[in-house]
C-alpha cells in the first residue's frame, strides 16, 4: 500500500521569528505606518487571491502610489521578499520529520501562497530535497480549502491513502477529510476529528517513532 504525506508550509513546517508588519517595516526605506502597512497586506491579498504572476510587486505598486514612495516597486518586492524568507525558521526536529518520512513515502507541500516565494524557503532550508511534490495556489488557479488544490495533490503524487499535517482546522484540515486525506491538526485547540498536536516540534515528536 503506497502513501502519500503532505504538509502545509507557513506555520506547520516553518515558523517565523518576526511578525508581517516587522518584514514590511524592514523592507521599506524610512518611516512607516500602521496604515502602510494594512493597505500593503491588504493589496498583497488580493494579488495573491487573483494568482497575479508578481504579486508583491503588484502590492507595492499600489503604496508606493498612495504613499509616495520613489523607491522601485520590484526592489521592495525583492527586499520584502527576502525578509520573509529569512525570518523564517525550521526546527530540527521538523527537519528531521521530512526526511523520515521522505525515506518512506511519497511527501508533498500543499500551501497556499506564490509557487517562487514557497519554492524558494523550500531550497533556503534545504528541504527541497526530501520533497517530491510542491503544489501551491498560484499554480493551481485555486487557493485552500478549494477542492481543486486537494485534487491536484492527489494527481501530483498518486497513492493508495493520503495524510495532510495543516496548522489550520478550516482550510487544511476540514477540507482536506473531505477529499479522503487523514489528517494532523496542529494547533492550541483540541479537535476530536482529527489527530492534534500544539506545535510543529510536538508534532515531530508524535510522528518520528512512526517513521524511525
Amino acid at each position: 500500500m503506497t502513501t502519500s504525506v503532505y504538509f502545509d508550509l507557513d506555520g506547520t513546517l516553518l515558523t517565523y521569528a518576526t511578525p508581517f508588519s516587522a518584514w514590511f517595516e524592514q523592507s521599506v526605506p524610512g518611516e512607516t505606518t500602521a496604515e502602510m502597512t494594512e493597505t500593503f497586506s491588504d493589496e498583497l491579498t488580493d494579488a495573491l487571491d487573483a494568482f497575479e504572476p508578481n504579486p508583491y510587486e503588484r502590492a507595492f505598486e499600489t503604496v508606493c502610489e498612495q504613499y509616495a514612495l520613489d523607491t522601485p516597486p520590484e526592489m521592495l518586492a525583492a527586499s520584502f521578499v527576502r525578509t520573509e524568507c529569512i525570518a523564517s525558521r525550521v526546527a530540527p526536529s521538523v527537519r528531521r520529520l521530512v526526511e523520515t518520512v521522505s525515506a518512506r513515502h511519497q511527501t508533498g507541500v500543499l500551501t497556499n501562497g506564490n509557487e517562487t516565494v514557497q519554492r524558494r524557503k523550500l531550497q533556503m532550508h534545504g528541504l527541497e530535497k526530501w520533497v517530491d511534490a510542491l503544489v501551491v495556489s498560484s499554480e493551481v488557479g485555486a487557493k485552500k480549502p478549494d477542492a481543486r488544490m486537494f485534487e491536484a495533490a492527489k494527481e501530483r503524487l498518486p497513492a493508495d491513502a493520503f495524510v495532510y499535517v495543516g496548522d489550520s482546522y478550516d482550510t487544511d484540515v476540514s477540507p482536506a477529510q473531505e477529499h479522503g486525506f487523514e489528517t494532523v491538526y496542529v494547533g492550541d485547540e483540541h479537535r476530536p476529528s482529527t489527530v492534534t498536536v500544539r506545535d510543529t516540534e510536538s508534532l515531530a515528536a508524535l510522528l518520528l517513532p512512526l517513521f524511525e
